[in-house]
């Protein structure tokens, strides 16, 4: 049996409902990366750990000149919550071309004062190869933020891989209001700009002259991009933390192409497109779409 720090083995009896039952680590249920020591390449991305799929993976970056060494992540949660379980699942990593690459000791901390500070223990989780490992905390811990150190692997000197992170929780108190996501964006993919109302986003993107149009809950965006006159499109998923950091990752014909991430920048920032103009750039039909030209987007304030 693995060493675990303040934790259980769950068993098959020790079933879980109602809110205890939702991965509060994916992307879609609003955990976002903050911070990370690296990654393989685009393909590979820490994004892939809260992604909710066993189809991609993250992979450590290049090792140094001593081999590969401990690896972290930080990770916010889009309120605070009570933590009850924890996760490591090592079912698909590349095993077979790399033996020894899955995440062996992986230990969780947790912080409801910052991103940056206030860190208590939660538990080093003992992962397996091939296989999921979910243990049930002995007390429960209130987090906003987790911070995920990777200890150890199971003997690949270059490399390490994880595919996915899960933790299970009850929200505690309210809900915390969510930044005001107007605005533009400095991304990996040049500028991009973001206009909400309601459920619905609309937005375009200086790279390619993009337009993108989806749901959200002012947190989560949930979206389609198109470009080049509509001959090429696609998804994406992205998560706005509370300090104004956007990150996800994006998808053509089903598949993750990499990570998609950026500052929100402070004041009247501007963008040379607007959403209107970048749909019926790609082939929307203008009768179809809302004109949100008129309307006032508030520049992002440091609070």
């Amino acid at each position: 049996m693995a060493c675990l720090l303040g934790l259980a083995p769950v068993a098959a009896s020790d079933v879980q409902t109602g809110e205890e039952n939702k991965n509060i680590l994916l992307m879609k249920n609003g955990a976002v990366i903050l911070a990370h020591t690296g990654q393989y390449d685009k393909e590979f991305p820490v994004n892939a750990m809260i992604e909710g799929t066993l189809q991609n993976y993250w992979a450590s970056s290049n090792p140094g000149p001593r081999g590969w060494a401990p690896q972290s992540f930080v990770i916010e949660l889009d309120q605070q919550y009570s933590l009850a379980r924890l996760v490591v699942d090592n079912r698909e990593t590349d095993e077979k071309a790399f033996p020894g690459v899955s995440a062996r000791q992986v230990r969780f901390s947790a912080s409801t004062e910052s991103s940056k500070s206030g860190w208590k223990p939660v538990a080093t989780v003992d992962a397996l190869q091939f296989s999921r490992k979910e243990v049930k905390l002995t007390r429960p811990v209130t987090a906003r933020w987790l911070k995920v150190e990777v200890l150890s692997n199971f003997g690949n000197a270059s490399y390490t891989e994880i595919n996915e992170l899960e933790a299970y929780g009850k929200p505690l108190g309210r809900k915390v209001p969510f930044m005001d996501p107007n605005g533009v964006y400095q991304t990996n993919y040049r500028l991009l700009q973001l206009q909400v109302e309601g459920d619905r986003v609309t937005g375009c993107y200086e790279m390619d002259r993009g337009y993108v149009h989806g749901t959200t809950n002012g947190r989560v965006f949930d979206i389609e991009w198109i470009e080049h006159k509509g001959e090429e499109r696609g998804t994406a998923l992205l998560v706005l933390s509370s300090g104004g950091f956007l990150n996800g990752l994006w998808y053509e014909d089903g598949v993750m192409k990499g990570p998609w991430y950026g500052n929100k920048l402070r004041g009247q920032a501007e963008i040379d497109c607007d959403p209107v103009t970048a749909a019926m750039g790609v082939g929307f039909n203008a009768d179809t779409l809302v004109d949100q030209s008129s309307k006032h987007v508030k520049p992002f304030v440091e609070q």
